[in-house]
């Protein structure tokens, strides 16, 4: 955890760096984030994993010129789902299933193709962290109540169901490739219609402990605002 956050400092101070001293501008990005989640798989025998599910969020990104066509990328964004794996052998149940939450934190270079001068597709690499919350809702009914104890009278409708929270927080190492396509609408707007990327995470798993490498993609759209000397 400790390294991640050391990391993101230092994307930090980097962007920073670049931002006083880039003379070419500079672009900020806020869109939507979609991402296609596949959980990892633990060696059990007879466990036939998790299917891999959505999760849907926000997006920001702060990038400035290094020189022409090529930039750096400061990439911050998370994405949630919501009652997850309700569904048990085809019938749905009342369970209030699982959250997901996953915020990555992310810089690297990107390179922009700038011989049109509307259309400007763009590839990049970006590396840094990546946190995931898990937290799912537990009820204990009267069925399942530990208080008050056998023989105690109580009032009628008095005893009300337990509920509890439980939830699981990793931090590890997030990675994105790939790229996409801002369209120039103006002087200092652009839109971007697709972002396309290999997300990969490296979070300790639940059952082990151990890193476990998850593969994901991720889709992005949204507004590109374009500033400084162009």
């Amino acid at each position: 955890m400790k390294k991640c956050f050391l990391l993101f400092s230092a994307a930090l101070l980097t962007v920073s760096v670049a931002a006083a001293t880039d003379n070419s501008g500079g672009q900020a990005f806020l869109g939507y984030n979609w991402v296609r989640f596949n959980p990892s798989t633990p060696n059990i025998p007879n466990y036939p994993g998790l299917p891999s599910f959505s999760l849907n969020g926000g997006d920001g990104q702060l990038a400035f010129s290094v020189r022409q066509g090529i930039g750096l990328v400061l990439d911050v964004g998370a994405v949630h789902a919501g009652s997850l794996f309700t569904v048990a052998n085809n019938i749905t149940t009342n369970r209030p299933g699982v959250d997901h939450t996953l915020v990555h934190f992310v810089l690297g270079p990107r390179y922009t193709f700038t011989k049109h001068k509307r259309w400007m597709p763009f590839v990049q690499a970006l590396f840094g962290g990546a946190r995931g919350t898990t937290s799912a809702s537990i009820t204990l009914n009267q069925g399942a109540t530990i208080w008050p104890p056998p023989g105690l009278i109580i009032p009628p409708g008095t005893l009300q169901p337990l509920t509890a929270t439980l939830e699981a927080e990793r931090t590890g190492f997030a990675m994105l490739v790939g790229g996409g396509l801002d369209i120039k609408i103006s002087k200092h707007v652009a839109f971007r219609p697709i972002g396309a990327d290999y997300y990969l995470t490296r979070l300790p798993s639940f059952v082990s402990g151990n890193d476990t490498n998850k593969n994901h993609f991720r889709y992005s759209a949204g507004v590109n605002f374009l500033f400084g000397a162009r």
